[in-house]
C-alpha cells in the first residue's frame, strides 16, 4: 500500500504531463494567464466572504463575468485585467518576459 507522502501533488502530475504532451503544453501556456487571474479572483472572493453577484456589483459587472474569469478557460481583456487591478485585487506585471499576475493580500 502507498503511503499519502509517496502520492504525487497535482503540480508534479501537471509538470509530468507537460513535458511529455507537447499538445497539453502548449494549451496550458496559452491559458496560463486565464488560470492565474481565475485562482486569484476565486482566493479574493473566499478571503472577503463574497458572492459572485457581490463582487460583480463591486467591479461594476454582471455575475456571469465573474463565473466566466473563475472558470479560467478565457483571457481575460485588458479592460477586465485594468479593473481587477485598480480594485485591488490583483497586480499585474507584463514585460519581455511574461505576465505575471499576483494576487493583493490586503485588497
Amino acid at each position: 500500500m502507498m503511503k499519502i507522502s509517496e502520492l504525487k501533488t497535482h503540480r508534479d502530475m501537471e509538470n509530468d504531463r507537460r513535458s511529455h504532451d507537447p499538445e497539453y503544453a502548449a494549451e496550458t501556456n496559452r491559458l496560463a494567464l486565464a488560470d492565474a487571474v481565475s485562482t486569484a479572483v476565486v482566493a479574493y472572493r473566499g478571503r472577503h466572504n463574497m458572492t459572485q453577484t457581490r463582487f460583480a456589483d463591486m467591479l461594476g459587472w454582471k455575475q456571469p463575468h465573474v463565473a466566466r474569469l473563475e472558470r479560467g478557460d478565457v483571457t481575460p481583456s485588458l479592460e477586465s485585467l485594468e479593473r481587477l487591478a485598480r480594485a485591488g485585487v490583483i497586480e499585474v506585471h507584463l514585460d519581455q518576459t511574461g505576465t505575471v499576475v499576483r494576487e493583493l493580500e490586503t485588497a
